[in-house]
């Protein structure tokens, strides 16, 4: 996981072991601002107004010794979580002191290269990070209302469950060895996203593999650690138009949701029930009908083997389920898929529809699919007609 620039304390009485601290870490991406203290006194002062990321400080201090400091800060509340790597010049001396004191995580013998302290505080920010997600993740953690796989329940059927109950809460659903996470307000979903960045922006000029600044860096980090999406974060930073960015939010969240419909085996699923994170006030409207929002999604499919089956029959006939008229009128299908379902009579075959209103087989069954998968139409297979005849 790559790191957001984070706030680090040097605590060190010698000049030239600061000096070599503030060039050895001053250009690392993964340091947001370097504080330096040259006594005990300074550094428990900082640490207390600033509350850094981490603490770098050495054991033997002119006002005090590490281990009483390194105790101070552990009775600090503020200060209490805040991870302390130790240096002295006698490994022996410090070796004992980690099992004592809790804050104290990793030790460093000097001298020791540009390359060890690098590296060591880059894995204890990295450890630091991953705890403090976990501990996030547990705090939210509400209760599951629903669980499932497609292969029992429909996709379809889970949403409408969470719109008719008006749940509030997250949907995860696994696919394609991702985890997606639609955000649910009162029955509708706000916004679909993952912590998988590179997923997220599959396909899309925003997939960059060269060089990346800092700020488009800052921005893929917060998707992964907060969920909010990439765009909406450059937005604020002022990368992005704010409505450009909520658009595109919406229909980047759409084609990733949009992936379940075409997985070979059922996706598993379930609803957590937690607070909106702070980010939903930037999405989109929602839209009053779950069913409008699963037509929208199943209109950003790219491909399927049911559309490619529907193609390679033409002779097969699209009938209304005994409940699709009526729920035809309860969406709100575009122009040309009424153009489409205009034509559904339950005698006339897909390659009659085409010749009637003009329109390639494969437009006309990705429209077949959308309301198929709806519940709202079946496909009758030439086969099954010609034997039924």
């Amino acid at each position: 996981m790559k790191l957001l620039p984070k706030n680090i304390l040097a605590i060190d009485d010698s000049l030239t072991l600061r000096k070599f601290i503030e060039k050895s870490l001053g250009n690392e991406d993964f340091v947001n601002r370097l504080l330096i203290a040259g006594d005990a006194a300074t550094g428990l002062e900082l640490a207390r107004t600033t509350t850094p990321d981490l603490i770098l400080c050495d054991y033997t201090l002119p006002d005090m010794q590490g281990d009483e400091l390194c105790q101070r800060l552990l009775e600090q509340g503020e200060t209490s979580q805040i991870p302390i790597i130790l240096m002295s010049s006698s490994g022996r001396e410090i070796a004992a002191l980690a099992a004592q004191r809790s804050n104290i995580v990793r030790m460093l013998v000097k001298p020791f290269s540009r390359e060890l302290l690098v590296a060591t505080v880059s894995y204890v920010l990295n450890q630091s990070e991953q705890k403090k997600v976990v501990a996030q993740t547990a705090s939210t953690a509400g209760a599951i209302l629903m669980r499932g796989t497609t292969d029992v329940s429909p996709m379809c059927s889970a949403l409408r469950f969470i719109a008719r109950q008006k749940m509030t809460g997250v949907l995860r659903v696994v696919a394609r060895k991702d985890t997606l996470h639609a955000f649910c307000q009162e029955g509708s979903v706000r916004v679909v996203t993952t912590r998988n960045v590179e997923s997220y922006l599959e396909g899309t000029a925003y997939l960059s593999n060269g060089r990346k600044s800092l700020i488009w860096r800052k921005c893929e980090e917060l998707q992964r650690q907060t969920l909010c999406p990439f765009l909406l974060n450059l937005s604020q930073e002022g990368i992005l138009p704010f409505q450009t960015a909520r658009m595109l939010s919406d229909l980047f969240g759409h084609r990733l949701f949009a992936r379940i419909w075409t997985e070979p085996a059922g996706v598993h699923y379930e609803f957590e029930e937690v607070s909106m994170p702070p980010f939903i006030e930037d999405c989109l409207p929602p839209r009053p009908l779950m069913n409008d929002w699963i037509l929208e999604n199943l209109r950003n499919v790219e491909a399927s083997d049911d559309i490619q089956m529907i193609v390679e029959d033409p002779m097969g006939v699209p009938v209304f389920t005994p409940t699709g008229y009526r729920q035809i009128q309860e969406v709100q299908p575009k122009p040309d898929e009424w153009q489409v379902l205009s034509e559904i009579t339950g005698a006339i075959s897909l390659n009659g529809i085409c010749q009637r209103i003009k329109i390639t087989p494969d437009l006309v069954a990705r429209k077949i699919f959308c309301f198929q998968r709806l519940g709202f139409l079946d496909y009758w297979p030439s086969h099954i007609l010609q034997a039924q005849n």
